[in-house]
């Protein structure tokens, strides 16, 4: 009987997916602007086997293309998930984010809020960054700040009656009244 996938194992396989995904793409797009074939061993160092490939540079371009397409879809993705009512912390999980995890964030919320937002350190002083999202309750445009403050301080335009925006309030004051 076999034996069943440790996560770790699953993570592994998940990506290995991904990443000859990417690769595939990459050779596609790398193609069609008209890049060389090349013959390349297949391992560092090796002279046999070898394997047909993209121009090294044409394929690193089209790599870096994808990495950028795919960082805008995830973005939608987090944008759909905000407008479906998902917190930043729901969104910081779903993606694998979190301390240690390689995005800066003292937290799962916090990482996902500036993968999703960009660095702290990149927004000007006159303009805080934000991410925007349109609230599905009161179809108003929401610039979200983060986890700031309260909801009603850092989620700026939802409509004054907004029944998302009072809920998320009294969750977040009920979280304050149960801290010692």
């Amino acid at each position: 009987m076999p034996e069943p996938d440790t996560h770790a194992e699953t993570a592994a396989r998940h990506w290995a997916a991904a990443r000859d995904t990417a690769r595939r793409e990459a050779f596609r797009l790398a193609r069609e602007r008209g890049s060389d074939i090349v013959t390349r061993p297949m391992f560092w160092g090796d002279k046999e086997p070898t394997v047909r490939d993209v121009e090294p540079l044409a394929g690193a371009r089209a790599a870096r293309d994808l990495e950028t397409a795919a960082e805008g879809a995830a973005r939608d993705y987090i944008r759909q998930a905000r407008e479906a009512g998902h917190g930043w912390d729901q969104i910081g999980h779903a993606l694998g984010l979190g301390p240690g995890a390689g995005r800066e964030g003292a937290t799962a919320a916090d990482a996902a809020y500036t993968y999703a937002a960009g660095r702290p350190d990149t927004e000007a002083p006159w303009q805080p960054r934000s991410f925007g999202w349109t609230c599905r309750s009161c179809d108003r445009h929401v610039s979200d700040r983060g986890l700031i403050q309260s909801p009603a301080d850092d989620e700026l335009g939802h409509a004054g009656d907004c029944p998302r925006l009072a809920a998320a309030v009294a969750e977040w004051d009920a979280g304050w009244e149960a801290e010692p």
